[in-house]
């Protein structure tokens, strides 16, 4: 009991609230009705989309009109401009001038913009956890599926991947890795600005600077929308995945475990699919760690991969051939969408004839899991 409450306290409010709101199920659904979605269902999440999308945009352009709309007014009277004399420094000495108070509120209404988007999102996650009556206090894997949606809800990266030695970065350097996250983040400040520059051009000597600022609403709106978007559809993914998830384990099973080749190679199938789509993603994490746990597998946090794998799988004997491709399309399958990296790879295999599926049958099925059709033509191939 002292435990827990410890572990409680470590949890921030928004975890918090979150944890409580996606616990209100009152209707838990079986594996088969989790991952197909009927009319009804597809209808209320069709208007969960639509209020959470309304609330996205009406807080990125409010948090534009608020911002600058006092500044306009009131100008110098709130938001002076001071200068500042920098210390001496081998880069640049001099003075420069700041509007202190205009970034202070800046940064405040960001923080409040934040906060409610973050409450939107968590409202949308439980609500889309209400009616597909999931996670289940049943499911072995509850705690596992009910923390990889609060992480949904928070925009967390699920990284627990990384405890069980796989990595979906691996090959890449460390610098790489920090600035294609910090570019990520830079996306809708560089948007604006590139929105901005365009329409001073176009409205030469009229662009006033309000007009200019006032910009920013559709840009700002935007893209609280796709991040709304993002959260939900990750959300609806990780909800259907937990079933099927099992269905291809015990599958795999059954074929291959008395192939001792497939279980010498199962840590580089997984880390392939993983590398494949250079994100830490909760599906991949729970399809790992099941199918490990299903092979008696030791769980390594630093085991030693081969980096030619996807080359070497043509040279592998057909039974685990067979294995190694189901669980490769079954694995980018999950997430959702098939990225370009993974179509690459899909094409490689398909010219050495280890795939027996197309190209636009996979697509398909893909596309199939993600509108809540099920894969069973998927299951049926294989």
């Amino acid at each position: 009991m002292t435990k827990k409450k410890k572990k409680d306290k470590k949890k921030g409010f928004w975890a918090k609230l979150a944890e409580r709101e996606i616990k209100k199920i009152n209707d838990f659904q079986d594996d088969h009705e989790l991952f197909i979605l009927n009319q009804e269902e597809v209808q209320t999440l069709k208007e969960i989309r639509t209020r959470t999308f309304i609330k996205a945009a009406i807080a990125g352009a409010l948090g534009v009109i608020v911002l600058y709309m006092p500044y306009h007014w009131f100008g110098q009277t709130l938001f002076p401009t001071r200068t500042i004399l920098l210390p001496s420094n081998p880069i640049y000495n001099g003075t420069v001038d700041l509007e202190i108070e205009f970034i202070a509120y800046s940064i405040v209404l960001v923080m409040i913009e934040i906060w409610y988007l973050t409450y939107i999102n968590i409202k949308a996650v439980s609500g889309i956890a209400q009616v597909c009556g999931h996670p289940n206090p049943t499911d072995e894997n509850y705690d596992h599926n009910l923390q990889a949606l609060i992480a949904v809800g928070l925009e967390r990266k699920h990284k627990e991947l990384k405890k069980i030695g796989i990595n979906p970065y691996e090959g890449l350097n460390k610098i790489g890795v920090v600035l294609f996250q910090f570019l990520l983040r830079l996306k809708a400040t560089a948007s604006n600005m590139f929105f901005r520059m365009v329409m001073k051009r176009a409205l030469g000597r009229f662009a006033l600077r309000l007009v200019l600022d006032m910009l920013g609403i559709p840009v700002y709106a935007f893209w609280n929308v796709w991040g709304a978007r993002k959260v939900m559809n990750e959300a609806r993914i990780r909800v259907m995945a937990p079933p099927l998830i099992k269905r291809c384990a015990d599958l795999l099973w059954e074929e291959q475990k008395d192939n001792p080749e497939f279980r010498k190679h199962l840590y580089d199938a997984l880390q392939l699919i993983s590398e494949s789509k250079r994100s830490f993603h909760y599906n991949h994490f729970l399809l790992s760690i099941t199918l490990l746990n299903k092979f008696d597998i030791e769980i390594r946090e630093e085991p030693n991969y081969n980096p030619n794998f996807l080359e070497e799988i043509p040279s592998l004997n057909e039974k685990t051939r067979e294995g190694i491709q189901k669980l490769y399309i079954f694995g980018i399958m999950i997430d959702g969408r098939i990225s370009l990296r993974e179509l690459k790879a899909v094409r490689f295999l398909i010219d050495k004839d280890v795939l027996p599926y197309s190209e636009q049958e996979i697509k398909l099925w893909a596309n199939d899991y993600f509108n809540g059709k099920g894969i069973e033509a998927f299951f049926a191939r294989a």
